[in-house]
């Protein structure tokens, strides 16, 4: 390696991406049921108190205002609202197989501009005691944490005050091995040294990021605790591990990718997976 490559690799070692907090406030409000009038207001009272940080208006819909798809979105742009709050496959009973969201969620998520939260439904069975109390402890979960500004600045936005912020990122162990696979088959490559400092570099830039958060949030006055998770192994393992052990109430994701239609494939695994979980897609 030459003497400029070395020193350019030190400098992009050196290089971090520091945390820009720019607060997110939601007002307004619009729950989407498929419910009777009565109940889909009570439902609304149950997200309401779940998403106390939310203090503007809230507006329901009941399951005799829409049917179709487009009647749906024709509603949300009519109302306007800065969060939607709904649940898996409205006006179907698909929601007790565990395979998809359900064609109106699906294209919800992908067309409205507000971040939609996704709910257990309410003849969920098994859902947590603690499921829809509060939330006291929020994760945001990307595939890619660093720079992800605007997700922590939600994820920031729905914690309650003293409450717990958990920020995950998780290197994916079979694509690591995979790569790590082609580095044993070039000679001029110590397979050791790279395993190692390859490992490190990927763990040492969303730890550092997430340093950064904590910092500009502390000097923001902003009264939470942040949480490091970061490691390497099976996401939607590792994932549901750190929402179990940490009782966490609500999980914030990311789920558009700017070059795809498709929603970001990490947020629609967990989405699928964790039915019991509330979920936030922005």
């Amino acid at each position: 390696m030459s003497t400029v490559d070395q020193f350019a690799s030190v400098f992009n070692a050196a290089s971090q991406t520091a945390f820009q907090h720019q607060p997110r406030v939601l007002e307004n409000a619009l729950v989407v049921t498929d419910l009777e009038p009565d109940a889909a207001e009570k439902y609304t009272e149950s997200a309401r108190t779940f998403f106390g940080t939310v203090t503007g208006k809230w507006e329901t819909v009941h399951g005799g205002e829409f049917a179709t798809v487009k009647e749906l979105l024709n509603l949300v742009e009519s109302r306007k609202p800065d969060l939607i709050v709904t649940y898996r496959h409205l006006h179907s009973e698909a929601w007790r197989w565990p395979y998809s969201l359900g064609a109106h969620l699906d294209v919800l998520i992908q067309e409205s501009a507000p971040p939609v939260a996704i709910l257990p439904h309410p003849d969920r069975e098994g859902v947590p005691e603690r499921a829809l109390k509060n939330t006291d402890s929020v994760m945001a979960i990307n595939s890619h944490l660093v720079g992800e500004d605007a997700l922590v600045n939600q994820a920031t936005g729905l914690t309650a005050i003293g409450g717990t912020l958990h920020l995950t990122h998780v290197e994916d162990d079979a694509v690591f091995e995979r790569y790590l696979d082609v580095i044993s088959k070039i000679p001029e490559i110590d397979t050791d040294v790279a395993r190692d400092t390859i490992q490190e570099q990927l763990l040492r830039e969303p730890a550092a990021y997430i340093v950064s958060c904590e910092t500009a949030l502390r000097e923001a006055g902003v009264d939470l605790k942040v949480v490091q998770h970061v490691t390497q192994g099976h996401r939607l393992e590792e994932y549901r591990s750190a929402i179990e052990d940490h009782q966490v109430d609500l999980v914030v994701l990311q789920g558009h990718d700017e070059d795809q239609l498709a929603m970001n494939a990490t947020a629609y695994t967990v989405a699928v997976e964790l039915r019991t979980t509330p979920l936030l897609i922005v």
